[in-house]
């Protein structure tokens, strides 16, 4: 029920702030406010440009009449009950606003629910959809059309397309008193997803479909990070050092980056042969992003890197981001081509320009890879991760042999034979010195069991299976044997029977040197 209110004709003059307009909506929002039978007030009321609250006293322009203000008292009615079409956008993944609405709802109405929609064949139940929050963590969030308590009408969750990247859509018709409630329930979505997104400040894996672009239907997966050693990354010192200043140095130091004016985004590409800790560079720097609380960044695997663009866009969304791509080469080869400049003008896009977003590559044949993309800018810096040397091989061989290792173990020349070997070929020559010192004591293996014999015997036993293992070495030929090779082979041929280029033979001794001559 309305308390009464006293009606006072004041000139505008005597007070500038107040209209009719202004106090009607006051009135009508009010109304509103009784009709939503149990709505919480956490929806704060905004001063509309046309009402103000003065308390119980509704107050009328001079020149407005009791008679005018009916008419526009019945007029507002009307329209508050006129349905209308609404839609709210939020740029954020369409999953993600989703769970983000269902946060807001249990905020204001106190539970996470919805009415079903009415429907010639009776009510339907709003849809829930499994959604992954966290790695191995699922909840449900509603999906399609539904009814919120106390608002009449129906509004529905959906997905479009916004510069490239899919977005979270609240839509659908309602009356037009609950038009600002609408708003503000999409606003309070937009603040949730800033602060407390599913994806940001996470290590998420894009899916892409098979000709590469990015897969909007299947939500991103998150990875499992417990099974990564940050300890196992292990390379020469000039490696590391590479890979400490450009990749590691701008997640951990993101502010003081900041304030020297270092731009975020940066590319990098991770050369060389396989099994040096390419990927497990990009999984360590995975770590870095999730557990640098104050810096919170975001890091996305895609597994294909042709969808580099939708990445980036998404990136964009959750930054500072790190996506992580594999095999460039794939995409990157032979000459310039549609193919090639499209990932080069993703990369190196303008509205890309001041965005937080690292872009670390990989490659087995960096040879094969367009030199147009090697430019900073595209590629900032380029390293390569070679095989440890001897000194990365005897630290890989304490961390992998733990306690089992004996204090005193000499390593010099077990670090010397395996210098420049692949790490998965040192941990299998820790294995087998395992097997080694059992053989050697004939007792179950305890601290300090493993001597440096045990690691050399190891290496020694493994001389076959590296060299069936070791690339193919090209024979190279000096000058000098390159002709002589060529004088044979022509004297070869010609010594069974010499022919011109048509077929017709040559005689005579003359001919015949002159012919080799031509062919040396």
């Amino acid at each position: 029920m309305v308390s009464k209110v006293n009606v006072e004709v004041m000139d505008e003059e005597e007070n500038p702030t107040v209209d009719a307009a202004k106090i009607m909506q006051n009135f009508l929002l009010n109304m509103v406010e009784e009709s939503k039978k149990g709505l919480k007030g956490k929806i704060n009321k905004e001063r509309d440009p046309e009402v103000v609250n003065q308390g119980d006293r509704l107050i009328l322009p001079k020149s407005m009449s009791l008679e005018d203000a009916n008419k526009f008292i019945l007029r507002k009615i009307k329209e508050s009950e006129t349905p209308v079409s609404i839609r709210e956008e939020v740029e954020c993944y369409p999953l993600d606003g989703a769970y983000a609405l269902m946060q807001v709802m249990k905020q204001i109405f106190g539970w996470a629910t919805a009415i079903p929609t009415p429907g010639f064949f009776g009510p339907t139940p709003p849809k829930m959809i499994n959604l992954e929050i966290d790695h191995g963590v699922h909840t449900q969030v509603l999906w399609g059309q539904f009814q919120v308590p106390g608002i009449e009408g129906a509004i529905a969750t959906g997905a479009d397309q916004k510069n490239g990247r899919p977005i979270f859509i609240l839509a659908g018709t309602v009356k037009q008193k609950y038009k600002p409630v609408i708003k503000k329930i999409a606003d309070a979505v937009r603040e949730y997803v800033k602060t407390n997104s599913v994806y940001r400040g996470k290590a998420i894996r894009l899916s892409t479909t098979e000709d590469g672009s990015f897969d909007a239907d299947n939500a991103p997966t998150f990875i499992d990070l417990k099974r990564v050693n940050p300890e196992e990354l292990v390379f020469s010192d000039h490696v590391m050092d590479q890979i400490e200043t450009n990749i590691f140095t701008p997640i951990e130091y993101t502010d003081e980056c900041r304030q020297a004016g270092i731009p975020l985004k940066r590319g990098v590409l991770l050369e060389g042969k396989y099994g040096t800790g390419k990927t497990l560079t990009a999984f360590v720097a995975a770590t870095k992003c999730v557990n640098k609380t104050e810096n919170k960044w975001t890091f996305i695997y895609l597994d294909r890197v042709a969808a580099i663009r939708e990445a980036l866009e998404f990136a964009k969304l959750y930054g500072p981001a790190v996506i992580f791509a594999e095999d460039i080469d794939r995409a990157m080869a032979g000459g310039r081509s549609i193919k090639v400049d499209d990932v080069l003008n993703k990369i190196d896009g303008v509205d890309t320009k001041g965005t937080d977003v690292l872009v670390i590559l990989t490659t087995n044949h960096v040879e094969n890879i367009n030199k147009a993309m090697m430019r900073p800018g595209r590629l900032d810096a380029v390293i390569t991760v070679e095989a440890p040397d001897a000194v990365a091989v005897q630290k890989l061989i304490r961390l992998y042999s733990r306690d089992l290792m004996a204090k005193d173990a000499d390593l010099t020349e077990v670090g010397t034979l395996l210098n420049g070997q692949i790490p998965a070929v040192i941990r299998e020559a820790v294995e087998r010195s395992k097997l080694y010192a059992i053989k050697r004591t004939k007792k179950t293996l305890q601290p300090g069991i493993l001597a440096g014999t045990d690691y050399v015997s190891a290496v020694k036993g493994m001389r076959g299976h590296l060299e069936l293992m070791a690339p193919e070495k090209k024979v190279e030929l000096t000058p000098v044997e390159q002709l002589g090779v060529t004088m044979a082979t022509v004297m070869e041929d010609s010594a069974k029977s010499v022919f011109n280029g048509y077929g017709t033979k040559i005689e005579g001794t003359h001919k015949t040197v002159e012919y080799i001559k031509s062919r040396v």
